[in-house]
């Protein structure tokens, strides 16, 4: 989520940002490429609710970005609006990793069993990242 806000205002503040752009999605019902772009030109990227982008929604219990390439056959509508080439350093460092190293951290990860923001704040914040490289040496 690092890519999708900044200066997070903690836990509830992030769930009503969330829930606020969910609604606003809902009701802005988009079909078309046209109707996604209008969605997200709603507002100017840097109008962020709570510190969080205006385009990351909730569905089905995963947040997600609906202009994300995943979501739209492979094309990517956040080009000209988001950072979309952002990556927080714990992904950057993990991509250089061994794949066995990779699967100790992402053991590590699950196993502390935390919710979407939480995770997404504590891999934002490198607090992961510090704590799996203090307990590996």
């Amino acid at each position: 989520m690092g890519c999708c806000g900044r200066d997070f205002l903690g836990k509830a503040k992030i769930q009503e940002a969330i829930r606020k752009n969910t609604a606003e999605f809902k009701e802005a019902s988009p079909d078309t490429e046209q109707e996604f772009l209008a969605f997200r030109e709603r507002r100017n990227p840097d109008d962020l609710r709570n510190g969080v982008c205006r385009n990351l929604i909730e569905e089905n219990g995963k947040l997600l970005c609906p202009l994300h390439p995943a979501r739209q056959q492979g094309k990517d509508l956040r080009i000209g609006h988001c950072d979309v080439n952002y990556l927080c350093k714990t992904a950057k460092i993990f991509a250089t990793w061994s794949e066995g190293r990779q699967a100790r951290f992402i053991k590590f990860v699950e196993d502390k069993n935390l919710d979407n923001i939480s995770y997404s704040v504590l891999m934002d914040k490198n607090k992961l990242l510090v704590e799996f490289m203090e307990k590996e040496g």
